[in-house]
């Protein structure tokens, strides 16, 4: 790849042999990051992002059906579509090495893709912004959800329309759904673990349903939603080796299947890991990256505990995840005054 992230190229088509790809033969067709721009009968226009990490692969899949369903239909609104780290996508990984996180790109930097994501925002500020979705999967067990960045009945009745479970946050704030909701009501679909048909089938359902949508309610919601608010960012300390099971040698050990903790709420009290040397390896951050750990855990005789009830999510047990990123986020059940649910007015 070159040092300098070369121009954005715009394509007016999903090329046909899409449908004959696997994700890591996407430069095939995509060499390098693009625009997919599609005419519908209306002007204003859905954006979708997709494999912004390489190895989340339901938005390419989306992007597979999309072609299928456009053969024989006609898009309602223009649908433009960003194809983000295509390089990393044909590795399998979430990023190369020498790149950074193509999510963690969208609030300025000095890097050739940092340039780039101000080029597609350049883009969309051109176009009459109905919606946007941004689809990611998760490393670690978890239900289907969507994210917010504002609790506003458009982008409440946007994410509805993927999950009634939503999870509202404003960190890290280098996330392309930050910039999006600065400019129209943006959801991320977190679509479960990549290959699993109920996320890809999800997924695509609600860009369908985002494209044919009528309006956004401006009030209100017509199905119960259970919404919660991230509270903190869990994150290891560096040089510590961590294990996921009872007889690992590791110095920082969580319980095997971690995972299956997500969305799960825990009460106080709760053995979290065990600590075989001194030190504090685990630290949880606010927005601001304000240090809350001492509000969330207790060190007891070489254990880590649950000092206040939380609801864990995105937790992941894969090594690489937890240090190039995070081990996943403490969050609280927010209480809507209006728990009535949305349905899509097509």
């Amino acid at each position: 790849m070159d040092a300098l992230m070369p121009s954005l190229p715009v394509l007016k088509r999903i090329p046909d042999a899409i449908l004959r790809l696997s994700s890591q033969e996407v430069r095939q067709i995509f060499p390098e990051p693009c625009l997919i721009e599609l005419e519908g009968a209306s002007s204003e226009t859905v954006f979708l992002s997709v494999l912004l990490h390489g190895n989340e692969t339901t938005g390419f899949s989306v992007l597979q059906r999309l072609a299928r369903w456009l053969r024989d239909h006609r898009l309602p609104r223009n649908l433009l579509i960003f194809v983000g780290n295509v390089h990393a996508a044909e590795a399998g990984l979430r990023h190369l090495t020498d790149q950074p996180d193509f999510n963690r790109i969208w609030n300025g930097g000095s890097t050739p893709e940092h340039a780039l994501a101000q080029s597609v925002l350049t883009e969309l500020r051109t176009c009459d912004l109905f919606a946007a979705i941004d689809i990611h999967n998760n490393t670690g067990r978890n239900p289907l959800y969507g994210c917010i960045n504002s609790l506003a009945p458009q982008f409440l009745h946007l994410a509805a329309l993927f999950s009634p479970t939503l999870v509202y946050f404003r960190n890290p704030p280098s996330v392309i759904s930050m910039a999006l909701s600065k400019l129209c009501p943006a959801v991320t679909v977190e679509a479960g673990r990549p290959g699993e048909p109920a996320g890809i089938e999800r997924a695509f359902d609600v860009v369908h349903d985002t494209l044919h949508l009528s309006r956004f309610r401006t009030a209100g919601h017509d199905r119960e939603l259970t919404v919660y608010r991230t509270v903190g960012r869990m994150e290891i300390e560096p040089g510590w080796r961590i294990g996921f099971s009872p007889s690992s040698d590791a110095p920082l050990r969580f319980p095997a299947e971690m995972d299956s903790w997500n969305f799960s709420p825990k009460q106080a009290g709760m053995h979290w890991a065990d600590i075989a040397r001194a030190g504090r390896p685990l630290r949880v951050l606010d927005e601001q990256r304000r240090d809350l750990t001492d509000q969330f855990f207790t060190y007891e005789d070489g254990a880590l505990v649950l000092s206040r009830d939380a609801t864990p999510s995105m937790i992941t047990l894969e090594t690489a995840i937890i240090q190039d990123d995070c081990f996943g986020y403490l969050m609280e059940q927010i209480d809507l005054v209006s728990q009535h649910g949305i349905r899509a007015d097509i």
